[in-house]
């Protein structure tokens, strides 16, 4: 009977017992020697082992159980919310080693950043921290012309698993701007959102002014605040024309409006009269230019016609540079008009014109016929006029004897012819 022995013993294996070399049958160790020599080869089983994958609450790895010394195939890496995976706490053998183990996952803590858009806000910095770490949330941001209206999403209270943009929601404020017009014309309140576009409105109008622009200038866009401008005048300066048709010149009176007017003296026009100005001057300068012009009455003078004792045979009142008609030559007993004392116009002149007749008393002949004696001048004199008593004519061989009537003192009105009576010498 053969003696029962130990196990062998194989690093890494387990005995299975053992065959015949030449038969698959185990031996049996409660049997008897057999009556030949018999080799028996150990049986042998590789043991397993098994890796086991702590991910320290990241996704599940399914453990690796496999023969000893077998290639390991490392497994996908794990991922856990909010972390990278940062490697195992030991190595992941090539080929299964001789034990079971334990592998652990490492991790590090991801940081992701909240950045606020605050859309042309106040800045606020971004916040970078580990996922899962408590937010606090920055204070509301401002920006002119604007209400904030809160975050488009909500701040969330710990760091999410991601990088976030947060925009700020605002709602644009209206503001107003008033218009102090000074006495101008009314200008209506402008209230509109800020920053829009402002259209200036129509300039406001003041009697006696000219409008200068706005104090504050109005801005283009609203203001991010309520504003009042006031309305800036010029007082306006006007002109008073005096046009007197080319006569004495008067000055123009320029100066500002409402100002008390010095009225001037009145022009003056050679044969004319001044009869005032066309429309009355103003005592304060009004709010236009306005030219005044002249009236004129044309001055009337008067002919008259005298005779030579002064009483008057007509006259006759024409205005300045008006046609003279030529009155009838006047009548007078033994007297024919011989001419005026100055011609008279055809036009009336700029003064009372007195004319005078120049009589010519009508003139008689006083002839002497001396019948062969010396000659005596005949005389041509006037009516009445004194007859001058000629010089007695001589003859020869006669002696004057005589005018055959007597010779007149002053000239008759009729001619008269005188005849020498002689007597002849012995």
């Amino acid at each position: 009977k053969i003696p029962v022995i130990d196990a062998p013993v194989k690093e890494w294996y387990t005995f299975n017992g053992w065959k015949k070399l030449d038969s698959s049958d185990v031996l049996d160790v409660n049997t008897t020697m057999p009556a030949s020599d018999v080799v028996y080869e150990a049986q042998w089983t590789i043991n397993q082992y098994t890796i086991t994958f702590n991910t320290d609450g990241g996704t599940v790895i399914d453990p690796i159980t496999a023969d000893y010394g077998t290639a390991i195939t490392a497994p996908a890496d794990p991922t856990k919310i909010g972390y990278t995976f940062a490697g195992w706490n030991k190595d992941i053998p090539a080929t299964m080693p001789a034990e079971n183990i334990t592998v652990t996952a490492q991790w590090t803590n991801n940081q992701h950043t909240i950045t606020f858009d605050t859309d042309g806000g106040t800045v606020i910095d971004p916040i970078t921290q580990n996922y899962g770490t408590a937010i606090t949330a920055p204070a509301d941001p401002t920006k002119v012309g604007y209400t904030f209206n809160g975050w488009d999403k909500e701040i969330p209270q710990t760091m999410p698993n991601e990088d976030m943009t947060i925009t700020a929601q605002w709602t644009v404020n209206q503001y107003s701007i008033s218009f102090n017009v000074d006495g101008g014309s009314n200008v209506a309140t402008i209230t509109q959102d800020y920053g829009t576009p402002i259209t200036a409105p129509t300039a406001p109008t003041k009697e006696g002014y000219t409008f200068a622009g706005w104090t504050p200038s109005l801005p283009t866009t609203m203001p991010d605040e309520d504003m009042t401008v006031t309305a800036q005048w010029t007082i306006n300066t006007h002109i008073i024309t005096f046009n007197s048709n080319w006569w004495s010149a008067v000055s123009p009176i320029q100066q500002e409006y409402w100002t008390a007017i010095t009225v001037p003296a009145n022009p003056t026009r050679e044969w004319y009269t001044f009869a005032g100005w066309n429309a009355e001057i103003p005592t304060t300068m009004p709010d236009e230019d306005i030219t005044l012009t002249a009236n004129w009455n044309i001055n009337t003078y008067t002919i008259t016609y005298f005779d030579t004792d002064w009483a008057v045979i007509k006259s006759e009142t024409y205005q300045y540079n008006a046609d003279i008609t030529s009155i009838a030559d006047p009548e007078k007993e033994w007297y024919t008009v011989k001419s005026w004392n100055k011609v008279v116009p055809t036009k009336m002149p700029a003064e009372n014109v007195t004319i005078v007749a120049v009589w010519n008393t009508n003139e008689w002949t006083l002839t002497f016929d001396t019948d062969g004696g010396t000659p005596i001048a005949a005389q041509t004199l006037a009516y009445g006029t004194t007859i001058t008593k000629p010089v007695n004519p001589t003859k020869e061989g006669y002696t004057f004897a005589g005018w055959n009537k007597t010779i007149p003192t002053t000239m008759p009105n009729e001619d008269v012819t005188i005849t020498a009576q002689w007597t002849i010498n012995q």
